[in-house]
């Protein structure tokens, strides 16, 4: 049976799922304050339990992503709490990931708590969990410097879109309502009209020099996996 389907495959995949959207919507909600300031204070109030929230379930899940791993390494539920496991576990790619993004996270949350660390905390702390990313997977191979910024660059955007949605809608039910909404709505397109090109950019960069050209974009599936993910993600964005 493929991994993929067995039960550690299958925790696996929902640890790392859980943690995308929860330090997406973490990130994104802070970076959208930061990115669009016009939208408020009230708003920005308002969405503060979700970012808190959002920070200590991605922290949770990827606490919860290295027990997983132990218990893998095992083959047995008791790795999941054996400290040997679990630090044999951290050992590698999944452990350098998972400090870097707790680092962030934590960072994240300090954005969340305490406004005058806001600014600075947000920006670091996105930066380092769209990192944390970046050191596993496909994006560990050379160029490092180049794909790890590559995917980064990538995830903080589709954070920052992601982050917006809330605020967008909530700000529908704020002084001002629908044209407030509908301005901050509008300055957030013609940010997106920037970002969704260099992110096109950015994919499109990270596949050639992944796969080693053009033609094995077209030639091979994973290269058309790749171009499908990246024209799904821009017709989201």
């Amino acid at each position: 049976m493929s991994d993929v389907l067995t039960t550690w495959g299958l925790l696996a995949a929902a640890s790392k799922l859980t943690i995308y959207v929860a330090s997406f919507l973490a990130v994104g909600t802070l970076l959208f304050r930061l990115g669009l300031p016009r939208a408020g204070d009230e708003v920005a109030n308002a969405l503060r339990p979700l970012a808190i929230i959002a920070t200590l379930v991605a922290i949770a899940a990827t606490l919860f992503r290295v027990s997983v791993q132990a218990g893998r390494l095992m083959d047995d539920w008791a790795g999941m709490i054996n400290p040997d496991i679990i630090l044999i576990s951290l050992e590698g790619p999944l452990g350098q990931s998972t400090y870097v993004r707790l680092g962030g996270l934590a960072l994240v949350l300090l954005a969340a708590l305490f406004r005058p660390v806001r600014a600075p905390a947000t920006l670091f702390g996105a930066i380092m969990v769209a990192a944390s990313f970046a050191l596993t997977g496909h994006a560990t191979r050379e160029p490092q410097w180049l794909l790890g910024g590559l995917i980064t660059f990538h995830l903080l955007a589709v954070a920052y879109w992601f982050g917006a949605l809330a605020p967008l809608y909530r700000l529908t039910s704020f002084d001002g309502g629908a044209s407030h909404a509908a301005e901050i709505a509008d300055r957030f397109g013609r940010q997106a009209s920037v970002i969704v090109p260099m992110l096109i950019l950015a994919g499109g960069t990270f596949a050639y020099v992944l796969l080693g050209g053009i033609e094995p974009l077209w030639a091979s599936v994973y290269g058309r996996v790749l171009i499908g993910k990246l024209v799904l993600v821009s017709i989201v964005l």
